[in-house]
């Protein structure tokens, strides 16, 4: 613990009553400063020379024991896949920033994807400090919740809780959050790989490539612009099916259709690549001669082949949101979800959902 010699160089009688050390202490502990003076109310405290033990002199050479001075750790509860577990992991990491704080979080999440950066201060287990933990609960799943991100006093733990689907959380933190978010070199050189392959194959075709031969999105030249689609059944679809009034809904085959048009329409040579979890629905009813799909891969390769496309076509849920943040480029949403009136969308904001640029299509 860190004990720091203070001088009182403004000392002021009330009624029968003295300064209170341990709310300087406290008050001093809340700035973080270590050094020059120090305003508290009208008292003037002056900061001398930090020393290694953990009481408080005064000039009168009285001690007092103080309160522990330390850097409190932050956690978060795991609820749901990898899509979920990729918006927890960022609200960690931004109240963590905003605290000055250790996020915690657990290795065997996200590890076995991404190259979550732990030589700087990211253990994956809560150590055993002695500050009281708070516990920090969203009020809604998919609403920026402003309670959430607050100053925490200091000495404090906080355990998170529960999911965090909005962009606004991720404001402060963007630049970190995207060098944590970058895939195994294995996983990225099989996407790239799988990218590659489909260039190859449309090479020739002339209702696609009109004799260009350099395609490739790296090389930023006259290319054919490729659009990943994501689509998501399954388990959204069982869920539309038995509980109607849950508000889960999947994006249906007009919608892809008429995102397709739109692409088709922006850019003169385009190419899809479809990932998803219901991959005989898709290889029906995406029926073009320029689409490819992924077959055989994991979540996490399909989620990386998704951010190497130049723009994205989400289905419903947090899969297909961070391939479009990840892709950073054009994105389309389906509009229909939640369904209205439906106990999802009473935990649901559109705007803090879906970032302001995203379209969103019916």
């Amino acid at each position: 613990m860190i004990s720091i010699w203070i001088i009182l160089t403004t000392f002021i009688w009330k009624a029968n009553q003295k300064i209170d050390i341990a709310t300087v202490v406290m008050k001093l502990n809340d700035t973080r400063q270590y050094g020059g003076l120090l305003k508290y109310g009208k008292y003037t405290i002056e900061i001398q020379q930090p020393i290694n033990d953990d009481k408080l002199v005064t000039s009168s050479g009285v001690s007092q024991r103080k309160a522990a001075i330390g850097r409190g750790w932050v956690t978060v509860h795991r609820i749901g896949r990898l899509g979920n577990n990729m918006f927890q992991f960022a609200a960690l990491i931004a109240v963590a920033k905003h605290n000055n704080m250790t996020p915690i979080y657990p290795n065997e999440t996200l590890d076995g994807i991404f190259n979550i950066d732990r030589s700087g201060n990211l253990p994956h287990k809560e150590n055993n400090n002695s500050f009281p933990v708070t516990n920090l609960n969203e009020n809604k799943s998919s609403v920026y919740d402003v309670g959430i991100m607050k100053i925490v006093p200091a000495n404090t733990n906080i355990r998170l809780c529960c999911y965090f689907q909005s962009w606004k959380y991720l404001v402060e933190i963007q630049k970190d959050l995207k060098k944590q978010f970058t895939f195994h070199s294995s996983i990225d050189t099989l996407a790239l790989a799988f990218i590659d392959e489909v260039r190859k194959d449309m090479h020739g075709k002339d209702e696609i490539t009109n004799g260009t031969r350099d395609m490739t999105k790296r090389r930023g030249d006259n290319h054919v612009t490729l659009i990943g689609i994501h689509i998501r059944r399954t388990d959204m679809a069982d869920t539309e099916s038995l509980n109607p009034n849950k508000g889960y809904v999947v994006a249906p085959k007009h919608y892809f259709q008429k995102a397709m048009e739109y692409f088709r329409t922006k850019f003169k040579y385009v190419h899809f690549i479809v990932c998803s979890d219901d991959i005989f629905w898709a290889q029906i009813n995406i029926r073009s001669s320029s689409a490819t799909f992924s077959i055989g891969h994991s979540p996490g390769e399909d989620l990386a082949i998704l951010s190497h496309c130049d723009h994205i076509i989400m289905s419903t849920g947090s899969f297909s949101w961070w391939a479009g943040w990840l892709s950073g480029g054009e994105v389309i949403y389906y509009a229909g979800w939640p369904r209205p009136n439906s106990e999802l969308a009473q935990r649901f904001e559109r705007f803090d959902y879906f970032l302001p640029q995203w379209k969103a299509m019916l």
